[in-house]
């Protein structure tokens, strides 16, 4: 059919205007009404109106393009028109793409919301730069003691001596003991509480917890009150107004309820429930307290200007000499530490409670990048290797007069939109996960957090730095294509082959490393919990004795407890063996002066409740009267570091108070936590009954594995009968070491379960490119079978590709996690071995989830029909 040709000259600028702004639809109603005008007014008319109308829709869009709002609207709606398009015509990646990412970004906002969460301790207190707690060290050549706790007098001298340096003082103190008793007027509600503790009554002043009911300016003043937090005030008085009202303290003292705080935040490093005022301690020592050696005070001092806090350490030196004992003036040294780092780099002895690892959010930082970084290549993979599937459509629409601006920003959208995609299902999958997260992390990160601005930018910035990299490929490769080139490239599944290569490479040897570091990782956790210590921790019951009434009548309940068949033996000691020790000073025939050695003070029994075997001498006996006085049991390592055998240890004198002698050397054990070498120990007798009110903190029972219900029955009926209105308290020892090793332990399932995950997106990227290759490569299966290639053939040829790369990340991840593990374990004094056996596991471990990963797309290119492929085709 004929069609009436419009002026030449309009005809060729329509053409270019729309060509070059893709508005073909404007040129095509041009041409319409072209055509119906020459039908009407005749074509000179019509070529007159047509020239007319393309010059002034030329004048009239210029005028508009800058300053309207609609040509970017709709220039952006076009481009979402076509990522729509092919989103959905492409589920199967897309949901293979956005799954993966979205893993990935929601393992590491969980990952950073812990690592916040633990460098957040402490910062909530207004005045928390000007907060230093003091510590203590005491130490002889490397022996000896790193308290965080001070003597008593301490901090008020401080004060008294450095008034321009030191503005106030706070102290906490608890006997050093685990828990101290608390009960009702009535005597209705008894419980041990572990988080009571004496403290000044300037404690508002230094720190800013929230005190709702009572006055912080006299809460504390005066002796025999207490303020206990909300939940303690529901726990003991239900919904009555707990003002006013008295508790009973170690079943002696009531202690008058002058304010009630908010429960403590977690991300403190020491929690408490109960504040008792430090006035009140004079029931126990009267008006002046113990001097300048024992030191159970943890002390906080604010300081007028952080910059005051070198200027103090200076002065300490002379501080020292001026009030501490002669005798240990020269191993005392006296640090600040600041209290927002407590949490995470101090590890001293004697801490409140276990604190964090700055280590081991290095490692969870590690772990966050590896894992976010195995998910970018794995999208990244996945884009550029279905990207070259458009190269057909870049030909036609570069034909059509589009320009390399606009493909480039086109590809660039859809690759940044498919990441918010991403990282719309990342936060959902962290709001589901986030309670079972705090529970396992033992955190109480609220959602609201996600709100804090470094999170909005992580979850903008990620997806939009993964989306720009994922779509640099496509948009700038495939857009400087010429059309025809873009035309016969368009079935090409070679371009960017090597770069997909890499990645595939880099994405597994990560998983690889996170791999091998948690299997060590657990076999160093299992190492410290389960190798031999040297003593009997499993069927010991440790039971709460200090300042309890068991002072008079311990060989009594030690009696009646062993009247039960399954009751082995039964001791006293003076801390939890495995966990903690104290420290004294000893002096024996070899040495010029005293040195603080590792003390523990024990009841008769000790060696055979704990299992813990003689190597030379003999052991306490009840029938030499004179033992507790005159007699020491010391371990191997104090023999060896005084330079004497086992044997002729035996009959050396300590130069003390008393002249006591060696009469035993016991084969060495971990008496402290493993993260520690064995050190020199004295095992002291003490059978002063007022040595529970300081030295003797626990009874330990060794109990027989059969019928343990029954035993711990008969162990708590004997205990009610023999002390009445005193809470049976106890708790397992092995227990009780475990969370010695709670670090190790979290960081353990922390990288299994995000290790897992990494595999996991890595083999969801393998699969996607795995099912890109069949497509790709499906006409050269075909002639293949063709000419006579069997199935196990074109397995072989599908898969081999990809287990080479697999063999390249195994040899490339091995040597650099060897050495990233070597150096993590070397900040442990005990070091498990590194089993080659767990590099050879994960090896396999990682082409057997590889061929499983592609072994279904492997197996379908098999069973494709060669004629069914070649006809499509």
């Amino acid at each position: 059919m004929h069609h009436p040709t419009p002026p030449k000259w309009a005809d060729r600028f329509l053409c270019w205007y729309c060509r070059t702004d893709l508005l073909e639809e404007i040129q095509g109603d041009a041409y319409e009404l072209y055509e119906r005008q020459c039908k009407s007014k005749g074509k000179f008319r019509a070529d007159l109106a047509f020239g007319w109308n393309v010059l002034r829709f030329f004048r009239w869009s210029n005028l508009k393009r800058r300053t309207s709002p609609y040509r970017p609207a709709m220039m952006y709606k076009n481009y979402f028109q076509v990522f729509k398009r092919n989103l959905l015509r492409q589920k199967a990646y897309a949901a293979l793409n956005i799954f993966g990412l979205a893993i990935g970004l929601a393992c590491f906002v969980l990952i950073s919301l812990y690592i916040r969460d633990e460098m957040s301790f402490d910062r909530m207190h207004t005045k928390s730069d000007r907060i230093f707690r003091m510590h203590e060290i005491l130490e002889s050549e490397g022996v000896g003691e790193r308290s965080a706790s001070l003597p008593f007098p301490v901090a008020e001298a401080l004060q008294v001596d450095f008034p321009d340096q030191v503005e106030q003082y706070v102290r906490f103190f608890n006997f050093q003991s685990p828990a101290l008793a608390m009960s009702t007027i009535d005597h209705e509600k008894e419980f041990y509480e572990s988080r009571a503790f004496f403290t000044d009554s300037t404690f508002f002043d230094v720190f800013d917890f929230n005190l709702i009911t009572g006055s912080k300016a006299t809460a504390l003043d005066h002796t025999n009150s207490v303020i206990i937090t909300q939940s303690m005030a529901k726990k003991y008085f239900g919904d009555t107004n707990p003002m006013g009202k008295y508790l009973v303290f170690q079943g002696e003292h009531n202690l008058l309820v002058t304010g009630v705080l908010e429960d403590v935040p977690q991300s403190t490093h020491f929690q408490f429930d109960f504040l008792i005022s430090f006035s009140t301690l004079t029931h126990y020592y009267g008006t002046s307290w113990p001097g300048w050696y024992w030191n159970p005070c943890w002390t906080y001092l604010l300081l007028r200007n952080p910059s005051d806090a070198p200027v103090l350490e200076a002065k300490m030196p002379a501080f020292i000499r001026k009030y501490f004992p002669e005798e240990i003036i020269n191993d005392v040294t006296l640090t600040l530490f600041p209290l927002a780092d407590i949490h995470l780099q101090s590890n001293h002895d004697y801490e409140i409670q276990p604190n964090g690892s700055m280590s081991t959010l290095y490692i969870f930082g590690c772990v966050a990048f590896f894992v976010v970084l195995i998910a970018g290549i794995n999208f990244i993979n996945l884009s550029t290797a279905r990207a070259i599937k458009r190269a057909k459509e870049v030909g036609m629409r570069k034909t059509l007069g589009s320009y390399k601006g606009q493909l480039i920003t086109q590809f660039l959208f859809e690759s940044v939109a498919v990441c918010a995609l991403a990282a719309v299902v990342a936060v959902g999958i962290v709001i589901a996960a986030l309670p079972f997260f705090n529970t396992f992390a033992e955190k109480d990160i609220p959602f609201s957090t996600l709100l804090d601005p470094f999170f909005v930018a992580v979850l903008i910035l990620l997806p939009l730095v993964v989306g720009i990299f994922a779509g640099l490929y496509p948009a700038f490769v495939l857009s400087s294509f010429q059309p025809i080139t873009a035309l016969k490239s368009a079935s090409s599944g070679e371009k960017g082959l090597m770069f997909r290569k890499v990645l595939v490479v880099v994405q597994f040897s990560l998983s690889i490393i996170l791999l091998v570091g948690t299997g060590i990782s657990m076999d160093q956790l299992m190492m410290l919990q389960k190798n031999d210590t040297g003593f009997q921790q499993e069927n010991v019951i440790m039971i709460q004795t200090l300042r309890t009434p068991v002072a008079q009548t311990f060989e009594a309940i030690k009696a009646e407890f062993k009247s039960n068949k399954n009751v082995l033996e039964v001791t006293a000691v003076e801390d939890v063996l495995g966990a903690k020790h104290q420290v004294g000073n000893y002096s024996f025939d070899v040495m010029e002066k005293t040195r603080p050695i590792p003390r523990l003070n024990v009841r008769h029994d000790f060696l055979k409740t704990f299992d813990i075997p003689l190597v030379a001498g003999r052991d306490y006996s009840e029938e030499i009267y004179t033992d507790d006085s005159l007699a020491l049991l010391v371990n191997e390592q104090l023999v060896k570091q005084m330079g004497w055998t086992n044997e002729t240890a035996i009959g050396k004198s300590f130069n003390g108070r008393l002249n006591k002698q060696i009469v035993g050397v016991v084969k060495d054990f971990n008496f402290a936590s493993r993260h520690q070498p064995i050190k020199p120990l004295v095992i002291d007798l003490n059978l002063n009954p007022r040595a529970f009110n300081l030295f003797i903190k626990y009874m330990a029972v060794r109990v027989s594995p059969d019928d343990m219900n029954s035993t711990i029955s008969f162990l708590e009926s004997k205990w009610e009968e023999q002390y009445p209105g005193w809470p049976f308290e106890y708790f397992f020892l092995d227990s009780s070491l475990e969370s010695l090793y709670k670090a190790e332990s979290k960081l353990s399932k922390i990288t299994i379960i995000f290790s897992a995950l990494s595999i996991l997106v890595a083999c969801l990227g393998l699969f996607g490119l795995s099912t890109h290759t069949v497509e790709q490569r499906k006409k050269e299966m075909s002639i293949r079978k063709v000419l006579g290639s069997s199935d196990a053939e074109i397995f072989l040829l599908f898969t081999k590709r990809f287990f080479v790369l697999i063999l390249i990340a195994i040899v490339i991840a091995f040597p650099l996690a060897y050495v990233l593990m070597k150096q993590w374990l070397s900040t442990f004094a005990y070091q498990v071995d590194i089993d080659f056996v767990i590099f050879v596991l994960v090896g396999f471990a990682a082409l057997g989830i590889a061929f499983a990963t592609i072994a279904f797309q492997a197996w379908k290119a098999t069973r494709t029909n060669p004629a069914t492929v070649l006809k499509n085709d």
